[in-house]
Parts: C-alpha cells; sequence; structure tokens
C-alpha cells in the first residue's frame, strides 16, 4: 500500500486562483497520477480538513478518486516542529500503517523533516505535469 498525504492550497488551488475553488488542470493531473496505482490511498492534509466534512472533500475529485480517499490527518497542536509531517505520524500511528510507504504533496517544505518522502509543488504553477511525473515515479507506475 502506499500513502498519498495531499494538500490543497497551493497544490490543487493555485495561489493566484480564488479561494475556495480548485484548479481542474491541477486536480486532473494528481487524479491521473494516483488512479494510475493500483494501491495508492488518499489522506487529506490541507487545512481545508478543519473546514469541511470528509464527504464534502471527496465531492470535489471524481468517483473513482473519491473512493480512493482513505480520511483525514488529525488536528495536533501548532507548536511542533514540522507540525504537518507529525499530524502524518499521528494518523499512520493511530491506523496501525507503519509499514505503509507514504509521500506527502504539499507545496511547504518547512513542514516536513528535510529528508521526508516530498513531492514539492510550486504554489504559482500547482500540481503540474512535472509533479504528476515525480508522484508516478515514487508509486512505481508508467
Amino acid at each position: 500500500m502506499a500513502l498519498v498525504f495531499l494538500d490543497f492550497d497551493g497544490v490543487l488551488r493555485r495561489e493566484s486562483s480564488p479561494k475556495s475553488q480548485l484548479d481542474a488542470d491541477c486536480v486532473e493531473n494528481l487524479e491521473s497520477a494516483v488512479l494510475g496505482h493500483k494501491d495508492a490511498k488518499v489522506i487529506i492534509a490541507s487545512t481545508w480538513r478543519l473546514v469541511h466534512s470528509l464527504d464534502a472533500l471527496r465531492r470535489l475529485f471524481s468517483a473513482g478518486f473519491a473512493s480512493r480517499i482513505d480520511g483525514v490527518t488529525p488536528d495536533l497542536p501548532e507548536e511542533e516542529e514540522y507540525a504537518r509531517q507529525a499530524e502524518i505520524r499521528a494518523y499512520i500511528a493511530k491506523r496501525g500503517l507503519q509499514s505503509a510507504r507514504w509521500i506527502a504533496v504539499d507545496d511547504d517544505s518547512e513542514q516536513f523533516r528535510p529528508n521526508a518522502p516530498l513531492v514539492l509543488v510550486d504554489p504559482m504553477r500547482g500540481f503540474d505535469q512535472e509533479c504528476a511525473e515525480r508522484l508516478r515515479e515514487w508509486l512505481g507506475t508508467p
């Protein structure tokens, strides 16, 4: 099993885009990369999880991709260093998934330890074809 921890702002919504709207091409690039790997599960690590239900978040995607969304990371106190990675570790521990491979897709490297598995996204470009290729490569799909 491969776990993909997904941020939205700067990844699926460019910095220049409206605040509450995902960019269709970014979503399409992500869905294409993930759906090409039969064992990939997606976990929402975006702050959108704090204001939208899991069902509402799933509705932002195609049915096939929505069925791959396994949950959301927990909200932890912000005082922790590498907060997003701490949320990921907490999710993995709670679900007993320590043996699963994981990668984060995010636009903020400061949320992660220097050697964390990360597809770093340029928030001005969003999740483009280059990002999709890097994710496919990590997932081991053509």
